[in-house]
This record gives structure tokens, sequence and C-alpha cells, in this order.
């Protein structure tokens, strides 16, 4: 397992799992969520019978993704939890692919990944060719955007992945 660290939040555990990318990032990555996201995710969408609520929950059930208990500061509830998590020691960085969140994260100077990178780093990580590389990018394209999708391409076509 790749020692790196990260809280996740709705979006960002959403999209990898749509995309069929949550169980590599769980065998790679050390991943954890907040009570906000865990409800948000797997009860509510357990609720709303979403097949990835129950995906995610059978990884917590496994150990696979953990629920950390985080402070709930003002500010919208899910990221604020996800920042004081964070803050509290022990991550990486906060997986998100929310631009809003994603621009107070780099003013507030905490590392992030995006889903792309997660796919990027998984990459590098797993040392898979480019081919089954860029399959990985491409099943997630549907829920990133062209912007990102471009640019994680582009970093496996150019050197990052041989």
């Amino acid at each position: 397992m790749y020692d790196m660290k990260i809280v996740m939040d709705s979006d960002c555990l959403i999209k990898l799992t749509k995309a069929g990318l949550k169980e590599d990032l769980c065998g790679a990555f050390s991943i954890s969520i907040t009570g906000r996201v865990h409800e948000e995710v797997v009860e509510r969408g357990r609720d709303k019978g979403r097949d990835d609520a129950f995906l995610v929950e059978e990884n917590i059930a496994k150990g696979r993704i953990r629920i950390e208990r985080a402070d709930r500061p003002e500010g919208r509830p899910g990221e604020a939890e996800a920042v004081a998590l964070f803050l509290e020691g022990g991550f990486d960085a906060i997986g998100s692919d929310d631009r809003r969140f994603l621009g107070k994260l780099r003013i507030s100077g905490i590392p992030y990944v995006t889903p792309a990178v997660c796919v990027a780093l998984l990459a590098k990580e797993r040392k898979w060719k480019l081919s089954p590389a860029l399959s990985k990018l491409e099943s997630l394209s549907p829920w990133i955007s062209d912007e990102e999708y471009r640019t994680v391409k582009l970093f496996l076509e150019r050197g990052g992945i041989k």
C-alpha cells in the first residue's frame, strides 16, 4: 500500500466509485471520510437506492475506508469537517472535485488531489502501462471537467507513465 493518507469528500468518493476506481484507490491509499460524508454518501445514498452507497458501505465494513470523527465547525458541514480532520494531522491531502472548495484549499495552503490526479497517482504507484492508465482515466471522464481530463491525459502521455 502507498503511504499517502487522504481525507476524501463526498464528491470525490462518488465520482471514483461511479468510475469503478474506488477499489484500486482503497488498495493503494489510506482513505478516510468524515461522519458527514458517510451520512451523505452511504446513508442518504442507500435510502435512494444508489449502487455506489452500497459499494462504499462494503469498503467501510471491510476497513478499507475509515470513518473518522471531526469537529463540526461552521461553514459547509462536509467541507469544514474534512478541513478540521486534515488539520488534526496525519493526512497528506484532501480529495475533492468541488472547484469552490479546491480554491479555498489552495488559498489555505492545504494539499489536495482531484479524482483525475488520483488516477495519475494510482498509475504511478501501480506502475500501469500507458494503455491501462488511459483506460482508467477514460472511465472517469464523464464525471470530471474536460480541462482536468486533458491535463492528466497529457501528464500520462508525456512522461508520467511509460
